[in-house]
C-alpha cells in the first residue's frame, strides 16, 4: 500500500497564501494546519480575559493583541494565533506587512476539552 506525500511549504509560501484568504491557519515544519472555531464558552473566557488584561495594563509600555494577530515562535518556527498575545516595549514583526508578532512578552490560550 501506497501513501500520498505531503507537500512541503516554506514560510515565505504559507504566509504569502494565509495573507490571501479568509480562514486561518498555523504552520509547522512546512505543514499548514487549519484552524477550527471557537464556540461559545472558550470564546466568552476569552472576551473576559482580554477585558482583565488590558484593564491590568493600561498606562504599561506594552501593546495587547487578540487572535487576529498571528504570532511567530521563533524558537520552534511555529506560526501562530493565540488568543491573547502581550508585546512589551515596541512590538516588532516580521515584515512590513504587520501582522506577524515577533517578540511576545506573553500568550494566551483558551483550551476545550477538544483541543
Amino acid at each position: 500500500m501506497s501513501t500520498l506525500a505531503k507537500k512541503s511549504f516554506t514560510a515565505e509560501e504559507y504566509l504569502e497564501l494565509e495573507r490571501k484568504t479568509e480562514y486561518k491557519s498555523e504552520y509547522r515544519d512546512g505543514q499548514i494546519f487549519a484552524m477550527s472555531g471557537a464556540s461559545r464558552r472558550p470564546d466568552r473566557i476569552t472576551v473576559n480575559l482580554t477585558v482583565l488584561t488590558g484593564q491590568h495594563l493600561r498606562n504599561r509600555k506594552c501593546q495587547l493583541f487578540t487572535s487576529n494577530m498571528r504570532v511567530l515562535v521563533e524558537a520552534s518556527s511555529l506560526y501562530t494565533y493565540p488568543d491573547l498575545s502581550v508585546a512589551w516595549e515596541k512590538p516588532h514583526f516580521t515584515d512590513e506587512h504587520v501582522d506577524t508578532l515577533t517578540n511576545p512578552t506573553l500568550l494566551i490560550e483558551v483550551l476545550s476539552p477538544s483541543t
